[in-house]
């Protein structure tokens, strides 16, 4: 076929895309292999995979090569697949809700999966989510900031055409967008608000081994540094996931009550958190706001003492939820070069309430 032009490759490969040999997400033949077997050249086969593209029946990716975009009838009514650590508490429902009003707008449904916020689970959960089931995946990672053991399980769903985004987190070393609070800027705030009120020792509490409590020490540290006040090893505090915290919704932090006596105020990974910590405290004689202001995340409306509140971040929880939704939708729709892999940071406001009490 040494006449076989690149308009007779482009026919060929459509053909096949029209009459579902090649299915929607699937990798199609390289450039090598096309040229090989019916001997032209590189340049022949390129112009008819860029004609391709450019009808809108494939999309390409660098280093990887092309794959089926069109998908035939029967393959319309897809799912996307989410993967949450949990479901039931904190933000995660208002999340699940902002995705769920896109895509039943935009004709998918959702498969979900929760890991508990466990590596075992989190490989599990993957197992579930291939290529001919789901459409593209929405994730919320588990234990972020440790080194994730599934990068190429992520990457050989994005290789077959499934586009991924993280929410609330992301794991260093994959490629991916994904949608986040400012959780720095909102804990500096929150630190600022009681440095301005006259706390110099300021306690911390956060969960070591996601991104979200890194970024909300950061802003904390950021804070005290801005104020000259020396970030003490002493007055903070890490907790790590553990499995008690799914069974029994607490997260039972091991902390010196002696040396937050020391301290005026204390930044809260987050309001469930905060709960618990002022029960835990009431119960020592410790009062709150008297003896200890407190701030956290996620505006859960805590109620502390008599007509008191918990000051909070506002978490753009369902927001965050429709954001990826439509992006994941976009990316299915229109490839994935229609988005980079940077970070979309969502601004929070802080919801001032009663918890902090000035100090001369």
């Amino acid at each position: 076929m040494a006449d076989f032009k690149y308009q007779q490759i482009k026919n060929l490969i459509q053909l096949k895309i029209d009459n579902g040999d090649y299915k929607y997400g699937e990798k199609l033949p390289s450039e090598n292999f096309l040229c090989n077997k019916y001997s032209i050249s590189r340049q022949s086969v390129r112009k008819a995979y860029d004609l391709l593209e450019q009808e809108g029946y494939t999309y390409s990716i660098r280093g990887s090569g092309n794959f089926v975009k069109r998908k035939d009838h029967g393959e319309e009514k897809k799912n996307i697949g989410i993967i949450l650590s949990y479901a039931n508490s904190h933000m995660f429902p208002n999340i699940l809700m902002g995705c769920d009003s896109v895509l039943l707008e935009k004709g998918y449904g959702m498969q979900l999966a929760i890991t508990q916020n466990s590596f075992e689970l989190e490989g599990k959960c993957l197992d579930l989510m291939t290529p001919d089931k789901i459409a593209g995946l929405i994730v919320e990672g588990t234990k972020s900031a440790l080194p994730n053991p599934y990068l190429n399980h992520y990457r050989g769903l994005m290789e077959q055409g499934i586009p991924v985004v993280f929410v609330h987190n992301h794991y260093r070393g994959l490629s991916t967008p994904c949608i986040m609070m400012d959780d720095i800027v909102a804990s500096r705030k929150m630190t600022k608000m009681l440095i301005d009120a006259g706390h110099k020792k300021i306690a911390g509490i956060f969960k070591e081994d996601d991104l979200q409590g890194i970024r909300r020490f950061q802003g904390y540290a950021e804070a005290l540094s801005e104020a000259n006040i020396r970030v003490d090893d002493r007055f903070i505090w890490w907790f790590h996931s553990n499995h008690e915290m799914w069974l029994k919704n607490k997260y039972s932090v091991s902390y010196s009550l002696e040396l937050l006596r020391e301290c005026t105020a204390v930044v809260c990974y987050n309001d469930m958190l905060a709960e618990e910590l002022y029960q835990e405290l009431s119960e020592s004689g410790v009062r709150i706001p008297e003896d200890i202001s407190m701030v956290g995340f996620d505006n859960q409306n805590v109620k502390l003492d008599g007509d008191q509140y918990l000051t909070s971040a506002q978490h753009p929880r369902r927001k965050m939820g429709e954001v990826a939704a439509k992006l994941v939708c976009k990316m299915i729709e229109e490839g994935f070069d229609v988005e980079t892999a940077d970070q979309i940071i969502m601004p929070t406001s802080i919801i001032t309430r009663n918890s902090i009490i000035k100090r001369n």
